[in-house]
């Protein structure tokens, strides 16, 4: 077996190694105003050994995924290993976890594998049919990707997984123009499954939804500025509980200081209706998986109940340093990349409220959705969020457009001025993740009503 054949290889240097062989399969397509700009279809295969000596990490990467090579990467791990461990006083550990042998693989009920390219072509020319025929729509980027990745995974502590898991994102993009005002929106569908995520034609009705958002913009009047309440859609909770919570709970920015969330485990951090998670347990979503890149089986990782800070996400390097478990947070963009902490799929837990309490009582307030991105800084705690719609709340009711609308705050502040929490949770706002690397995830939750929260704009 390979990884016999690779400990002999190092025998003597190294306390752990573990190697991850990947086969990903994959098609890319895009168009823009309906014509194709690329089209690539392909299958990338590798593989990587990491290697554990007195307290220090060596990583290689091969495209060969033979046993000589595969012994050839060790070899240079150990030696990166060896010559970082002198200089390292504060040496990695790993928290303990039994060793699993398991194939586990995510179905697909319509596979995409053997489909033409012309079928998947079909989901983005229909969807640029369904907008081509508005006049103020003057760009529209249509696209489609999707992987099958075949992974296998052994360690010197006898471990053997291998797992299969598809993936389709699809995106439309649309650039509205009224007079001399412009304004872009973006909707994507994003999930661990096959062909089954256009059923009922959803990618048209995200079409329809991102023509609706460019006509409430371009008809949009510029923000207040103040501190006033707030109500975000599941859109925006989403980003909220990504962004600001969940890099805020990623181990490793906890165990070297860089989190505003260090030493606060157990301490009430939030309003009491708050619970909020990271789930890659969650069938079908675009962060869901099923072991992590450590060889660690996934778990639902309770971050916030109750609002008292619970648990992080840890891989089991973190786990160790803050003497906890390790729960499937380890994560690489490819066998190119060594496993890091990760979030996967995160939110927050329904409450409640209805939608029409949280307008009750609001005299002057900001109703925003969606997201166009945003700021963290997690050691400090402070985030800036740009809302992709929002709408003037005026007196109970929603009146105007408003169009280039911010969110700005401090996260442990804002926890606590959620003062309703919403029935009608909603996941499935699928994201790529950027932290040195990109990997696939989700966020969601209700409809909450922030009682006082910083708004700006243009």
């Amino acid at each position: 077996m390979l990884i016999q054949a690779v400990g002999r290889a190092l025998e003597g240097r190294a306390d752990y190694y573990d190697i991850r062989l990947l086969d990903v399969t994959g098609t890319v397509i895009e168009t823009r105003k309906g014509e194709v700009t690329r089209a690539i279809s392909g299958k990338d295969s590798g593989a990587c050994v990491r290697v554990l000596y007195d307290g220090a990490w060596g990583f290689a990467t091969t495209s060969d995924r033979s046993e000589q090579a595969l012994c050839n990467a060790a070899e240079r791990a150990a030696k990166i290993a060896k010559g970082i461990s002198e200089g390292i006083k504060d040496k990695a550990r790993l928290a303990p976890v039994t060793a699993v042998t398991d194939e586990a693989v995510i179905q697909m009920k319509r596979s995409f594998l053997d489909e033409p390219v012309e079928t998947k072509l079909e989901y983005l020319k229909s969807a640029y049919d369904a907008v081509k025929k508005y006049d103020f729509v003057t760009n529209a980027m249509v696209s489609y990707k999707d992987t099958y990745t075949i992974q296998e995974f052994y360690s010197s502590e006898g471990a053997a997984i291998k797992t299969e898991v598809p993936r389709i994102l699809w995106t439309i993009e649309l650039v509205g123009k009224r007079d001399s005002h412009i304004q872009s929106v973006r909707r994507r569908i994003g999930r661990a499954v096959g062909l089954e995520a256009f059923d009922g034609d959803q990618h048209l009705k995200e079409a329809d939804a991102a023509v609706a958002s460019v006509v409430a913009l371009l008809s949009a009047r510029a923000p207040p500025a103040g501190t006033m309440p707030v109500i975000a859609d599941p859109g925006l909770v989403g980003v909220f509980a990504h962004e600001a919570v969940g890099h805020a709970s990623e181990g490793d920015l906890v165990a070297t200081g860089n989190s505003c969330f260090e030493g606060m485990i157990g301490k009430e951090i939030g309003n009491p209706g708050i619970t909020i998670k990271d789930d890659a347990t969650l069938p079908g979503l675009f962060g869901s998986y099923i072991y992590d890149d450590e060889g660690v089986r996934t778990r639902t990782k309770v971050l916030i109940k109750d609002g008292v800070l619970t648990d992080f996400i840890l891989n089991r390097e973190s786990a160790a340093r803050l003497n906890m478990e390790p729960n499937g947070g380890a994560r690489a963009e490819s066998y190119h990349s060594r496993p890091i902490v990760r979030m996967s799929n995160t939110h927050i837990e329904t409450g409640d409220a209805t939608f029409q309490e949280m307008l009750e009582g609001v005299k002057k307030g900001v109703y925003v959705k969606g997201s166009r991105g945003g700021q963290v800084n997690t050691s400090q705690g402070f985030f800036q969020f740009n809302a992709q719609e929002a709408y003037m709340i005026e007196n109970g009711e929603i009146t105007h457009p408003l169009r280039d609308v911010s969110l700005s705050g401090r996260t442990l502040d804002i926890l606590k001025l959620i003062d309703l929490v919403g029935k009608d949770a909603e996941m499935g706002h699928a994201g790529i993740c950027g932290k040195g690397q990109s990997v696939t995830v989700d966020d969601g939750g209700p409809h909450i009503r922030i009682s006082q929260c910083v708004v700006g704009g243009q």
